[in-house]
């Protein structure tokens, strides 16, 4: 079978033009409204209260918690969108990941902060659940109501399941590399 790269070049070139429309509807609409300086603040409130309250003899091992929430929550938020479960009206830049505020702020810090307060599984699931809840039924339809996203093909009950598998697998993933480190250096 041969490769032929004329259908890859049309891809392409439809990649090329949805870039340039989004810029420039990001550069005539949407760092010029609230909805983007509210996207800002969400980028960087979350960080200092993260900064203020972070236990520091913990750094590390919350930071690796935090940076397994990002990069589960960038990329699966980006396969959303390219698959048109969902669209952001306002974006914080046009050319990054869509949701970069939420993704890489919002969720994960109020995951590190559930996952530095609370060592139990029990008290751990119990905070995630109430995470969970608030942030599918309540967070995200305010984004919604707030102009920040836009479900196509999605239900909050889908988000609440998410938010609860990702701290579930996260939690053990960490809490397992933890244990190994602290074997090791035994």
């Amino acid at each position: 079978m041969e490769i032929t790269y004329e259908l890859l070049w049309e891809i392409r070139e439809l990649q090329d033009k949805i870039v340039l429309l989004d810029i420039e509807r990001w550069s005539f609409y949407a760092f010029r409204t609230w909805n983007w300086w509210l996207l800002v603040a969400f980028l960087i409130v979350p960080w200092m209260i993260w900064m203020k309250l972070l236990d520091k003899q913990r750094v590390m091992e919350i930071l690796l918690f935090g940076m397994i929430i990002i990069l589960l929550t960038v990329n699966l938020d980006s396969l959303g969108t390219q698959l048109g479960y969902w669209m952001y009206p306002v974006k914080l830049i046009p050319i990054i990941p869509k949701a970069l505020p939420f993704d890489a702020s919002v969720v994960p810090v109020a995951y590190m902060l559930i996952y530095q307060y609370f060592y139990s599984w029990k008290s751990y699931s119990l905070a995630l659940v109430a995470m969970a809840v608030i942030y599918a039924f309540v967070g995200e339809p305010l984004a919604h109501w707030l102009d920040q996203v836009l479900y196509v093909k999605w239900n909050y009950i889908y988000s609440f399941f998410y938010y609860l598998l990702t701290g579930i697998a996260v939690k053990w993933l960490v809490d397992k590399v933890v244990r190994v480190a602290k074997g090791a250096r035994s």
